[in-house]
């Protein structure tokens, strides 16, 4: 018969995991201390960090080891680093201070990682919600670009009210791409029919969404992603999806000019006008910024100070990185990549069998798209215009993947980091 104390103990314990499973959201109000200022910045950090505590008390460890902790670790230095030399401070912190926000999610969701299939339906559901949310918020707003075949879409949600702030169509692009290639996995691959069935109606609907952004980036990027998928869901599909790539790729030149909407949703104007952009943020590159960077959050300052002009951000994630960080950021990068691909690795020679094998090859043409994305836009900050100066901020998308493919490899391999 056990005690009242082991009693208290068990219960308290349960309380704890209890707790624990909500260990993700408890970082969320550090977004809005930035934001609106409420809660209070130093209340939202120590809300942030109780369930290091507890996890501490309860495993005798503040988080799970994880395969990109070394990257991690150099990517907190560099903007430490950024933070010294940004000559706006204040945007700075608040920059590390949603970058830390990121990162204690994405450690909330590995530490997760021992959670049942339940768990991981329930989340992944969430996300489903929080996508089809933001499409409505998108079309609502009415400022996308409307085109031809996607007018109706705005027009069905004209009536809902407009908010001071909106989501541009390659922000929902982004989303779109990356949650698309999981979902098809799932359908694909070998799983439970009624999974299958939902996975793959959810693809439809939101790769429907997704060509209705006329996010010309959005197409570019889940193409590749889903092209990764296919190829490692069966290696002959190598050849149907190389032709297939190419012809594609033949009939939009051919088209290009006859086709407006094309033209328009896959502008080579704009592709030029962000080469200049990566062309002349490089000069601010200079003497020991080729080091340290120019900055935390300081590309908006300087870059429009220089030119005389009124960019958001560089439209390119790594360019963007690389003035946050410097080189401490880009060889964390490297890294990040190398052991992305060394886990991808060990995912590909996994059983085909289980049910996490489609998920997990699924998050390896995720992660592929957004990287693709990457390449055209910013998708780790986002950059937010105010009457009084600006707000730069980490947008915790990357880490949420980046997370779930470390759980889908942990499940698949069944390993401990």
């Amino acid at each position: 018969m056990s005690s009242p104390i082991s009693k208290i103990q068990t219960n308290n314990q349960k309380l704890v995991e209890y707790i624990l499973t909500f260990q993700p959201l408890f970082a969320v109000p550090i977004y809005f201390s930035i934001l609106v200022n409420n809660p209070l910045l130093w209340v939202s950090l120590i809300i942030a960090v109780i369930p290091l505590g507890l996890r501490f008390w309860l495993n005798r460890c503040f988080v799970q080891r994880t395969p990109f902790d070394v990257p991690i670790l150099l990517y907190i230095l560099g903007m430490l680093v950024g933070l010294v030399v940004a000559p706006n401070k204040e945007v700075a912190l608040g920059a590390l201070s949603s970058t830390l926000a990121s990162i204690l999610i994405y450690y909330g969701i590995v530490s997760n990682s021992e959670k049942g299939n339940k768990y991981w339906l329930w989340m992944t559901g969430i996300i489903c919600v929080i996508t089809l949310l933001m499409s409505i918020w998108f079309f609502s707003q009415g400022n996308g670009r409307q085109l031809f075949f996607n007018q109706w879409a705005f027009k069905l949600f004209e009536g809902l009210p407009r908010t001071s702030l909106s989501l541009q169509m390659h922000s929902l692009g982004a989303l779109l791409s990356v949650i698309l290639p999981p979902l098809f996995a799932i359908a694909w691959f070998r799983n439970n029919t009624h999974l299958r069935i939902g996975a793959l109606v959810l693809g439809v609907i939101f790769l429907a969404i997704l060509f209705l952004s006329a996010s010309g980036n959005g197409w570019i990027a889940v193409i590749c992603g889903l092209a990764v998928v296919l190829i490692c869901w069966r290696l002959w599909m190598i050849g149907i999806v190389v032709p297939v790539l190419g012809l594609t790729a033949s009939a939009v030149v051919v088209f290009y000019d006859e086709a407006e909407w094309l033209a328009q949703s896959l502008s080579v104007s704009s592709l030029l006008g962000r080469v200049e952009l990566w062309s002349q943020t490089v000069p601010l590159l200079t003497n020991y910024h080729i080091i340290t960077g120019i900055g935390l959050g300081s590309w908006f300052e300087i870059y429009n100070n220089r030119y005389n002009v009124n960019q958001v951000h560089v439209h390119n994630t790594y360019l963007q990185l690389y003035t946050d960080t410097g080189i401490l950021g880009g060889l964390a990068c490297i890294i990040a990549v190398v052991v992305f691909l060394q886990l991808s690795v060990n995912i590909l020679r996994a059983s085909k069998q289980t049910p996490w094998y489609g998920v997990a090859v699924g998050f390896i043409g995720a992660i592929v798209a957004g990287a693709v994305f990457g390449c055209f836009d910013v998708t780790t900050t986002v950059t937010i215009v105010t009457a009084t100066g600006y707000i730069y901020l980490s947008v915790p998308l990357l880490w949420v993947w980046a997370a779930l493919f470390v759980v889908a490899h942990k499940h698949l391999n069944g390993q401990k980091y």
